[in-house]
């Protein structure tokens, strides 16, 4: 008998056909059968709407629910299970699916993987005769033999450059776009314009980051309930098996509980209320005030010194803050604790010279206390003389991105980290404020801790981003030079030099400092 020639024609294998017949109308038993797939009831209801040969199906979806291993499977069912189209006197082979993000990268990986883990469960089951039909790269999918007319493909969609799909025309087309949020208006005028075919399936999911484009209209006015064509589903991370107690009772403490915004984005799968919201409200920088000592003078705390350089037209003041401060986690007995207890410098009539020279001295005086400084324009040049002085200053470059993974995941930079932590302390009363101030610098902190405005990333993941200082300036809204340099202390680099008892006389040290920058408060 001769041997079976390897990779022949899909098309042509006797059990091709009754393969199709069963799965080209059921995702969910093609995922269940062929690829060994245990869906959680949100996966089931994808799977269901996306029988029709046109459907449309948009997915709101909180962290954790399976949404990347769903996309994967219906990829693979759509790759495999459509074979031939014959349509206006034409026949076509094959099917074609493009899978598209902002951020493409990030989401074809996840996908990727999930399809190669697919693959192999494929393998182990009743169906592996068809594995050595088609080839999986590392960016594409492909029938063997029909690399060009039957695949899986990945496309980018950023903001202000063409969309990959534009003029692409096939009978059984399947647009699966993730991080949808985040994805113009524009991208959707040319996928509506592709997709006019009567097997053309489109498929979007996101986080509900933003309550305006087409991905919320789609939920809200273009849902099939109102006239509209697109199923809206909502993928609940509290009813999803993928997640455990543990990871809920963690966003709920992170987010500030299951009615804070985040968690209703994150957990809940539920749209923004708004498009613009204040990290924090006059109460909660009031509450500080009223706090006191909050680190005891027998634990082993360390002291910081905050420095936060004007820059002309968009931050009024340079400011300096010392605090004392303990602990470096977010939860727990670990967390951060930060006492901020002085203020020696808050004035716009410092140059760079004296504003390098008082911090100097400021440190100086204070015992193993660390210095940071926003290294941002002027204060580039306040940090190299300090270094040219003699002196140690950790840099603040807040734009650069975080390093933990987690908190890259939830930070769009270093910035929105420190102040979102910030934010988080003063709420759990892990921050105390100032005591003894003068109405006028008082009342500045309270106006400028409650109009920090942010919003949530609209694509790479749900991620808080801090508007900036343009934003802010377009709004009416002064730069907050006090609360940048307080967020200082929450930056994930932050770190002490553990000082304790020894340094029980900072305040009387500090004191003397502000005895001799008496007058720098006449303007504020």
């Amino acid at each position: 008998m001769a041997a079976r020639r390897k990779n022949r024609n899909l098309l042509e294998d006797p059990r091709y056909a009754a393969f199709v017949e069963r799965y080209h109308a059921d995702p969910l038993r093609f995922a269940v059968e062929v690829t060994g797939f245990v869906p959680s009831a949100d996966q089931e209801a994808l799977f269901h709407a996306l029988e029709p040969a046109n459907a449309k199906v948009s997915v709101v979806s909180g962290t954790g629910t399976g949404k990347t291993a769903a996309f994967a499977r219906i990829a693979l069912w759509h790759l495999l299970t459509f074979p031939i189209a014959v349509y206006e006197g034409k026949v076509e082979v094959g099917s074609n699916t493009y899978i598209g993000a902002p951020f493409i990268q990030q989401v074809a990986d996840g996908i990727w993987k999930e399809m190669q883990d697919a693959r192999i469960a494929l393998a182990n089951g009743p169906h592996a005769w068809i594995l050595g039909f088609f080839t999986i790269t590392k960016t594409r999918v492909h029938v063997n033999g029909y690399a060009d007319q039957w695949f899986i493909t990945q496309i980018a969609m950023k903001k202000g450059e063409a969309i990959g799909v534009a003029g692409k025309h096939r009978y059984w087309q399947l647009i699966i776009i993730d991080e949808a949020a985040g994805v113009s208006d524009d991208h959707f005028d040319v996928i509506d314009g592709t997709q006019t075919q009567p097997g053309n399936r489109t498929l979007m999911a996101s986080q509900g980051a933003r309550n305006a484009g087409r991905f919320y209209d789609s939920h809200h006015t273009l849902r099939v309930e109102n006239g509209g064509s697109w199923t809206p589903l909502r993928f609940n991370s509290e009813r999803s098996p993928f997640v455990t107690t543990q990871w809920l009772k963690e966003r709920e403490v992170e987010s500030g509980g299951r009615n804070s915004v985040e968690y209703q984005i994150r957990v809940r799968g539920l749209f923004a209320q708004s498009s613009s919201n204040m990290l924090l409200v006059r109460a909660d920088i009031e509450a500080a005030f009223k706090r006191g000592k909050i680190i005891g003078d027998d634990e082993p705390y360390g002291l910081l010194v905050l420095g936060d350089v004007a820059m002309g037209e968009y931050r009024d003041d340079s400011v300096s803050i010392v605090a004392r401060v303990i602990g470096d986690g977010d939860h727990g007995p670990d967390a951060r604790r930060v006492e901020f207890f002085e203020i020696p410098i808050c004035g716009n009539d410092k140059n760079e010279i004296d504003f390098s020279g008082d911090l100097l001295n400021i440190v100086g005086k204070l015992s193993n206390a660390t210095l940071y400084v926003d290294a941002g324009g002027v204060g580039a040049t306040v940090c190299k003389l300090i270094e040219r002085a003699g002196g140690t200053v950790v840099r603040v470059n807040w734009g650069a991105p975080c390093f933990r993974k987690e908190y890259q995941a939830r930070y769009y930079n270093l910035r929105a980290c420190a102040m979102v932590r910030f934010r988080d302390a003063m709420r759990q009363g892990r921050v105390s404020l100032p005591q003894g101030l003068e109405n006028r610098l008082r009342e500045k902190i309270i106006d400028q801790g409650s109009r920090l405005p942010y919003h949530f990333s609209e694509a790479g993941g749900l991620r808080y981003v801090m508007d900036s200082k343009e934003d802010m300036r377009r709004d009416g809204i002064k730069s907050p030079d006090v609360i940048d340099a307080m967020s200082f202390a929450f930056l994930e680099s932050a770190t002490y030099v553990a000082a304790g008892p020894a340094a029980a006389g900072a305040e009387g040290l500090v004191k003397a400092v502000v005895a001799q920058t008496a007058g720098l408060f006449a303007d504020v």
